[in-house]
């Protein structure tokens, strides 16, 4: 698994363009059904992106939201990118069906 590293333009600069990630996992989401998706080992970090709005809740299983979460334990709504060192497993859940790509970097 390659590492989070941002690629120099011809000047020698950092950009914001990433080099490919050799662990891409593609999910998909029907609606209301929520997966546990495992983080590969030695992954840091992930980046996602969705054909549709997606939910994710970070070390554990996730329910779609149909009312207020208001005590911090809401899962989160489209995230770009996250780390996800120490953490076993991604809960995933759509409100409408989905495919998701995430790409991990060590």
């Amino acid at each position: 698994m390659h590492a989070l590293i941002t690629a120099e333009d011809a000047m020698g600069r950092r950009t914001d363009v990433l080099a490919t990630s050799t662990m891409v996992l593609n999910v998909f989401l029907i609606a209301g059904a929520a997966k546990l998706i495992p983080v590969p080992p030695g992954a840091r970090h992930v980046l996602f992106s969705a054909t549709g709005n997606f939910w994710v809740r970070f070390g554990g299983a996730v329910a779609l939201p149909v009312s207020d979460i208001l005590d911090g334990s809401g899962p989160e709504l489209n995230p770009a990118a996250r780390t996800v060192d120490a953490i076993a497993a991604l809960g995933m859940v759509a409100p409408a069906d989905c495919a998701v790509s995430l790409a991990f970097y060590g």
